[in-house]
C-alpha cells in the first residue's frame, strides 16, 4: 500500500467518526479537571515581581 493510499483510507475513516457536537462540548470541563489535580483558581498565587536592582555576586 502507498503513502497516498494510506492517507486516503485515513481520510476517509476519519470522515466517517461523527464529531462531538458544541452540546456535548462542557466548557467548564477542563476547570474540573485541573480542580481534581490540586490547583485553585480562586485564590491565585502569582509569581513575585522580578527584582530590578542589580546585586553584586559575594565572593
Amino acid at each position: 500500500m502507498g503513502r497516498q493510499s494510506k492517507r486516503k483510507q485515513i481520510k476517509r475513516e476519519s470522515a466517517s467518526q461523527p464529531k462531538p457536537s458544541e452540546a456535548d462540548i462542557n466548557p467548564n470541563k477542563f476547570i474540573r479537571q485541573i480542580e481534581k489535580q490540586g490547583y485553585r483558581f480562586d485564590n491565585i498565587d502569582r509569581s513575585p515581581d522580578i527584582p530590578t536592582d542589580k546585586v553584586d555576586p559575594q565572593v
